[in-house]
């Protein structure tokens, strides 16, 4: 039986069990609250007398399912506090609701749960992994900027690097690149990501930012539970459920770059248990890219191959100015079953025209792009089965440096059956799960001709993984966590992970790590056809016709296509994957109630690297063997190959002919550029952030990171670089109150060198300071603020990305 006939049946039996469970169990669900109304998540929620437990989520909400008929006590744990609730009838077949209120003196941390790093919920001080949070409030208050990496942009180890407006490489814990695909991004458990390059496309996010329930970041590598490009860190974002969080909001946002936005969302019951949530926007702005094919905005243009501190001269100017136009849709539809279990029927879309990317081969332009996705999800108390579709029609896309139209045609769809149990009395939990998905691209144009690839591409690829917690002892804690990868793309990988888990006391919490982690390479890095330019000029292609036509008495008919002959940029498909190996240690600990403080130390081994786009022919001789010396049609006589060749080597400057090749079909091309696997890394880096409560309304927040790296095998004169500062600063100061809040929050970061792709140079250190504040006029209507760049530093974060410059949006929100 294949995988797709094993998933599908599981699917079949877990409806089923889950249809069989809610004839003769009830549930028990409700909210745990302080006596202000504000809710306390990390509760834990117990059915005295059975092995029935759950935790409170941020909200503050639980949910036991299938439940046995009969009256119970629930027990309410939080460290050394507990409460209980005694008199709980259950029902078979209905909800019985149990809100309680509670006078407990916690401090925030105390409260925050993860799910991200074991894939089951946790306080966040017991979690085998460095994570960040970043809480729905947080997001309420600054969702009306659009820019979801902005998001993380002050969180300790985020490496957050913005190249225009909407074009952001998100990272964490070095070795960034244009396009980074190092950190795995979920929505809902969906990939949103473009699956030619793997990189996300910030701009398709199909949803107002305060749509979203939490954003969870996992740093350092986490391939044992999540799979390929789980690299540097898994970003889990979860939006909210519309069941809790019914109404309507309408946001209007306008300011600095003709900025105009207009969010709207809207959730509210149906009956029968079904929820509805209906979400939209529109966000029209200019952006800070400007044309490079006459004269570029800062240093020089390049005038040969691997010059640094320059930008590579563009061929045509920007096909759309100043003018970014993002629209998108969605809608959401639950039902909840008498057993407690939920399903998601989901869908939405975004329309994208405008931004420009930086890429491997110079900066691309967005002017037609659409993106269509949908999510099923049935879920319950010991299962999940979650199925995503996503399509990305690029019917025009702009490369400015070749001037040539890139199409690009991506669909993807996956399922993923994911159970989770508790054995030992409580004292181990195992969560394991299946996954299996399949992807097609195709760069073909109106008129047929491939642009970006050779031919449609089909792939395939499955997975198992586990993770078991095992409890030692009340205060240490073992994780083991496995997971085999198969793909049509790649070798079968295993990537193992091990964690010990101290608490020293119920606050203090020492962690000691063990990962190994891949990262695969994407199908441009695989496949790639695309047209480029001779180093140092706008020559996308040669014109031999001349010699093709003083050849032709001897041709016999057979065509050379001298007349046209394309210099290409290649994918390698001999591309081994990138491994990491890492360990580290990690500190955190509550303060007096007052403060979380969190340390962490990493040291990593990096091998196999992929390498950016590098000259075919170097000091490795001929990286992609695949397009070896160009050879002559073999059905022409062989005096009159070598006559051929001898005039091509005549005309052709002796420093280009040796690139001459021949495509996968015999045809000429100048086999300019490649990639191969090439190096070994040593990384270490330290990360350290202090949250505390300086009086009451009143948050200071203060991160530190410093990174460090040893090349120990490199290409010789093209070094491997981190494209990440040795040193980062964070601090913010907040004000929440309830009709006002405030923040300042200030980033320093050090001077670094970036070398990805053409775009080389030194990146000087730079300071920015962002400000935002709401006030809420009434239960209905606020108005508020969001300043990037306050004071107005003009700086670039990646070398060849876009000047930064201030950027000031006012809002006011309606809801109801």
């Amino acid at each position: 039986m294949d995988r797709k006939r094993v998933l599908l049946l599981s699917a079949v039996l877990l409806l089923a069990a889950g249809v069989a469970a809610a004839q003769d169990t009830g549930r028990i669900e409700g909210r745990v609250t302080r006596t202000d109304g504000t809710p306390l998540g990390g509760v834990l929620v117990r059915i005295d007398g059975t092995d029935q437990v759950e935790l409170t989520g941020p909200d503050g909400r639980f949910t036991l399912n299938a439940v046995p008929a009969g009256s119970y006590t629930l027990t309410f744990e939080l460290l050394d506090r507990t409460d209980s609730q005694p008199g709980v009838e259950v029902t078979a077949g209905e909800t019985t609701q149990v809100d309680k209120s509670v006078d407990w003196d916690i401090s925030f941390a105390e409260t925050i749960t993860v799910t991200s790093a074991s894939r089951r919920a946790e306080r966040i001080t017991e979690a085998p992994a460095a994570v960040t949070v970043v809480t729905e409030q947080e997001i309420d208050r600054e969702a009306a900027h659009g820019q979801l990496p902005k998001l993380l942009e002050f969180t300790p180890g985020a490496e957050v690097t913005q190249s225009g407006v909407y074009d952001f490489n998100f990272n964490t814990r070095g070795l960034n690149s244009s396009l980074n695909r190092r950190v795995v991004t979920l929505i809902d458990g969906r990939d949103p990501s473009v699956p030619f390059l793997g990189a996300q496309e910030w701009a398709a996010i199909s949803f107002p930012l305060d749509d979203l329930a939490s954003a969870e970041l996992v740093r350092g590598p986490s391939s044992a539970l999540y799979g390929a490009n789980a690299y540097n860190g898994v970003l889990n974002l979860t939006t909210k459920q519309p069941r809790y969080s019914q109404g309507g909001e309408v946001r209007l946002t306008a300011g600095e770059l003709a900025t105009t936005n207009a969010d709207f969302r809207w959730a509210t019951a149906l009956g029968g248990d079904f929820y509805l949530k209906v979400l939209g926007g529109y966000h029209a702005s200019e952006d800070y890219t400007v044309s490079r094919n006459v004269t570029p905005e800062y240093s020089i243009f390049c005038t040969r191959s691997g010059q640094e501190d320059c930008l590579p001269r563009e061929r045509i100017p920007l096909v759309i100015e100043d003018d970014d136009e993002i629209k998108f849709g969605g809608i959401r539809l639950d039902k909840y079953l008498d057993s407690g279990s939920f399903f998601t029927l989901e869908g939405g879309r975004a329309d994208i025209e405008g931004p420009v990317f930086q890429t491997g081969i110079g900066r691309v332009q967005l002017t037609d792009v659409t993106r269509p996705w949908a999510r099923f999800n049935f879920t319950s108390t010991h299962w999940n089965l979650l199925g995503t579709w996503n399509r990305r029609d690029a019917n025009d896309q702009r490369s400015l440096a070749s001037g040539a139209p890139l199409y690009l045609d991506d669909e993807n769809w996956g399922l993923e059956l994911q159970g989770n149990s508790e054995f030992l009395s409580g004292r181990a939990r195992v969560v394991g799960g299946l996954s299996y998905g399949e992807e097609t691209i195709d760069s073909a144009n109106p008129q047929g001709r491939q642009t970006l690839v050779f031919r449609p591409i089909d792939a395939d690829m499955s997975a198992a993984y586990a993770q078991v917690d095992f409890d030692l002892t009340d205060a240490l804690k073992l994780v083991l966590a496995g997971r085999y990868d198969e793909s049509t793309l790649h070798d079968s990988q295993f990537s193992p992970k091990a964690s010990l888990v101290w608490g020293l006391n119920p606050n203090h919490t020492l962690r000691f790590t063990y990962n190994e982690a891949f990262q695969v390479a994407n199908y441009s890095e695989f496949f790639l056809q695309a047209q480029t330019t001779l180093p140092g000029t706008t020559t996308a292609a040669l014109n031999l016709s001349a010699l093709e036509n003083a050849f032709r008495p001897l041709l016999g008919g057979v065509a050379l296509g001298f007349g046209n002959i394309p210099v290409m940029a290649l994918g390698n498909e001999d591309l081994e994957v990138e491994e990491i190996k890492s360990w580290e240690v990690g500190y955190s600990a509550i303060l007096g109630r007052r403060a979380y403080l969190t340390i962490d130390y990493y040291n990593s081994k990096l091998n196999n690297f992929i390498t950016d786009l590098l000259p075919n022919l170097g000091t490795l001789g001929r990286l992609n063997t695949n397009f070896g010396p160009y050879a002559p049609p073999s059905s022409l006589p062989a005096p009159v190959q070598q006559a051929i060749l001898n005039a091509l080597r005549a005309n052709l400057p002796p420093t280009l002919f040796p690139f001459l090749s021949n495509n996968l079909d015999g045809a000429p091309i100048v086999a300019l550029a490649s990639y191969t696997n090439f190096g070994e890394v040593n990384t270490q880096g330290i990360d350290f952030a202090l949250n505390t409560t300086l009086r009451p309304n009143w948050v200071l927040d203060v991160g530190y990171s410093w990174f460090d790296f040893e090349v120990e095998r490199d290409i010789p004169g093209d070094p491997l670089q981190a494209n990440a500062p040795e040193n980062q600063f964070k601090a913010g100061l907040s004000y929440l109150g309830q009709v006002l809040d405030a923040a300042v929050k200030f980033r320093w970061v050090d001077e670094f060198e970036w070398f990805v792709g053409p775009f080389r140079g030194t990146v000087e250190s730079y300071e920015v300071v962002d400000v935002s504040a709401n006030y809420h006029i009434n239960d209905h209507v606020a108005v508020g603020a969001n300043v990037a760049n306050l004071f107005d530093n003009v700086h670039n974060e990646a070398w060849g990305g876009d000047l930064l410059e201030r950027r000031a949006l006012g809002h006011i929100s309606f809801r109801w």
